[in-house]
């Protein structure tokens, strides 16, 4: 049992290490846009370091785990690095969806910390710290994947992940708003419907699929094969 920790406690480690090289990629773009050092600050202090490293990073770490399932051995330096990346980008995606989401609805802890736009100081400029962590993710792509023949697959996933995400969020919204709940408008249907769009499918689909498209054995099988077979269904893939 102390073994499996110990390998557990490990491997968040090191894909750990790979967020400090993503960081920095991050912060040296912002200096080489000649940000002005208050803002260099704010992004990585303020913004990255508060909401993108701090959870279980479950959903980053599968696609780690996902990749070597598929090779079948331990991944060398590159291809451990640009699973990370991915991976990584899955987190950077969940941290934009949650700051919005405790805007929207109006929460007051996340993580067993202020939300973020409670922070002093941050209020609705987190609108645009959100928007800053999505759009961080397709740097890291265009930077670490875009000479790969699937980089277009790969951005049409992250893409295709967040509109459907957005719309479970939407149905979720309407369907029960804080002002004036109404349980007429809920039902199994819509609570079925929010829990593979809003949860599902960048949860659970999205760190598998990546993991196939960057296998080139995982590519021969569409990774949307997964999310539509009967179990990935029921599972809410």
């Amino acid at each position: 049992m102390a073994d499996k920790a110990a390998i557990k406690a490990a491997r968040r480690a090191k894909f750990e290490d790979a967020w400090n090289v993503i960081r920095n990629e991050l912060v040296e773009y912002a200096k080489n846009n000649n940000m002005p050092n208050d803002a260099v600050q704010w992004f990585t202090r303020s913004n990255l370091e508060y909401n993108v490293p701090g959870g279980k990073l479950n959903r980053g770490m599968s696609v780690v785990d996902t990749a070597e399932i598929i090779k079948g051995r331990t991944l060398n330096d590159k291809e451990y690095l640009q699973a990370a990346v991915l991976g990584w980008g899955v987190e950077l995606l969940q941290a934009f969806f949650l700051v919005s989401d405790d805007l929207m609805d109006s929460s007051i802890t996340r993580r067993g910390q202020p939300c973020y736009y409670r922070v002093p100081g941050i209020g609705l400029i987190s609108i645009n710290d959100a928007f800053m962590l999505e759009s961080s993710i397709y740097f890291l792509l265009k930077k670490h994947f875009r000479s790969e023949p699937y980089y277009v697959d790969i951005l049409d996933l992250f893409h295709e992940t967040t509109f459907q995400t957005e719309l479970g969020q939407l149905i979720d919204l309407i369907s029960a708003p804080e002002d004036h709940v109404d349980l007429n408008k809920f039902s199994l249907e819509k609570h079925s419907l929010i829990v593979i769009y809003k949860t599902a499918f960048y949860s659970f689909y999205l760190p598998v699929a990546l993991a196939m498209l960057i296998n080139e054995r995982g590519r021969e099988e569409n990774p949307k094969n997964v999310r539509n077979e009967p179990n990935g269904k029921k599972r809410g893939y």
